[in-house]
């Protein structure tokens, strides 16, 4: 549900920690809004990528190759 979280930890790098705090108060968001954001464009882009990838992969299993 989209109202709904969990918590995540994870270790970064400081300078990349500075770079999202300075892009966080340049927008007026909180870092969490940032990361969160971040984490949508990537699964956006990704999750299409893995879901192609996986039709095609269907595709081949089942014979249905492309010929010229």
């Amino acid at each position: 549900m989209a109202n709904e979280s969990t918590r995540v930890s994870f270790m970064i790098d400081p300078d990349k920690r500075d770079s999202l705090d300075k892009i966080a108060c340049a927008y007026g968001k909180n870092l969490g809004t940032i990361i969160n954001e971040a984490i949508n464009q990537y699964i956006d882009i990704h999750g299409r990528h893995a879901s192609l990838a996986q039709i095609e992969a269907d595709a081949a299993e089942d014979g249905d190759f492309a010929t010229d």
